[in-house]
């Protein structure tokens, strides 16, 4: 791992964590000492963090960005139709090595799931991990980075979804139904069940995280 990804790295799980909270004021000088690197790769790190929507440029620092309720909702507008698209295409297309790939995600994602004490942030990296690979399979450039933009943005809302017991088991048989209906070949089913679990993950987090 280069500095500059190791550098990204921690402070996207810092962001993530709640470490670095909203409206905190990031300084390349104080990062540098505190991750002990050169201030060039935390300078890289930081402008991409802008550019993925975490972060706002404010003079010679960076501020944390607000996720408001409003954020939230308006981003999973976004989101869960290029999710359905994603699912539709990946369908007839993936290729054998891509449902393997999904299918030991599900796996790892139902073992942790399941697990005596559950870590949020392994649970919300295997999930971004089987949406990633969902829409790469979907053979669309375009529809895979914008999808891992919405993604990354929404990424604090979604550790929090991977603190309640209940919610995180639902989350992973509603990911094993999409997997099912991808391997099953049926571009119909599969968005089906992809629409599904983004409007029960919505549905959560207006209930209970934005409530």
């Amino acid at each position: 791992m280069t500095l500059y990804n190791e550098a990204y790295k921690k402070i996207l799980d810092a962001i993530v964590s709640g470490k670095f909270k909203p409206g905190q004021l990031l300084k390349e000088l104080e990062l540098s000492a505190e991750l002990k690197m050169s201030r060039t790769p935390i300078r890289e790190a930081l402008a991409r963090l802008e550019r993925d929507g975490l972060l706002v440029k404010m003079g010679r620092s960076y501020m944390v960005a607000y996720l408001t309720k409003e954020d939230v909702e308006a981003l999973y507008e976004v989101r869960i139709p290029l999710e359905v698209a994603a699912a539709k295409a990946a369908a007839p297309k993936a290729p054998e090595h891509a449902l393997r790939q999904l299918e030991e995600t599900i796996d790892a994602l139902l073992r942790e799931s399941c697990a005596a004490s559950p870590d949020p942030f392994r649970l919300a990296e295997l999930s971004g991990a089987f949406h990633d690979l969902i829409a790469e399979a979907a053979g669309n450039a375009y529809l895979y980075e914008e999808l891992r933009r919405l993604k990354l943005r929404l990424k604090p809302a979604r550790v929090r979804i991977f603190l309640d017991v209940r919610r995180r088991l639902q989350e992973a048989q509603e990911h094993k139904a999409v997997f099912e209906a991808i391997r099953s070949r049926d571009p119909s089913r599969a968005g089906r069940a992809m629409e599904d679990h983004e409007d029960s993950v919505m549905k959560y987090i207006r209930e209970v995280l934005l409530r």
